[in-house]
């Protein structure tokens, strides 16, 4: 069985380090639980409860925190958001054909404040999508659409970000709730559609 491609962030895009730089995209109920606080089992309770959104791991079935997820929680209860872990709530994630258009969207997402994540995977994107619900996703394929728009309806997630960056202008109308980007010579217009994601009225141009 082949192994699937590894998601990189942006510094292992560039550079290639690998898992010593890799962005935290989860935490563990011990890592929440310290920034809390509290006792680990206080923080499985809140999961169970439903006041903490988590997925458990295949397997042992460890639970795991999306950053946004925790993000939001502390904002929610009046919680002070650790400093590390500001800017990192926004998470954008990268379906890219090529891993050089997949670094340069991902130095630019940065650029915005937004943490990025980039795989080459069209089945890996899919599970990340559906289980860690990132703020927005970015694909480099018309034919991708169709696949985030399922996983967007089954994970009911009607805020999710859509953009779809290409080297070409628009020659269709875009599908509802899609931004298009061509890249590299919108990249301008791209930071400002993070900066504000509001897709009402998007035309293709």
């Amino acid at each position: 069985m082949q192994r699937p491609k590894p998601i990189y962030t942006e510094w292992e895009a560039i550079t290639g380090l690998g898992n010593d730089v890799r962005l935290k995209q989860a935490l563990t109920t011990g890592e929440v639980a310290k920034y809390c606080g509290v006792n680990f089992r206080t923080v499985i309770r809140w999961i169970e409860r439903g006041h903490l959104e988590a997925y458990k791991l295949p397997g042992r079935g460890d639970n795991r925190i999306p950053l946004s997820g925790f993000i939001a929680f502390l904002q929610n209860n009046q919680m002070p958001v650790p400093e590390e872990l500001r800017g990192q709530g926004r998470t954008l994630l990268i379906l890219s054909e090529q891993d050089e258009i997949g670094a340069e969207i991902a130095a630019c997402t940065r650029r915005a404040g937004w943490e990025p994540m980039v795989t080459t995977d069209p089945m890996q994107f899919g599970f990340i999508c559906a289980s860690q619900q990132p703020s927005a996703v970015v694909v480099t394929s018309a034919a991708s659409q169709h696949s985030v728009n399922r996983i967007r309806k089954e994970s009911d997630n009607p805020d999710l970000v859509c953009i779809l960056v290409s080297p070409h202008a628009a020659t269709a109308s875009m599908q509802e709730g899609w931004f298009r980007v061509v890249w590299p010579l919108e990249q301008k217009r791209f930071t400002g559609i993070l900066e504000q994601p509001d897709p009402e009225g998007e035309t293709s141009n």
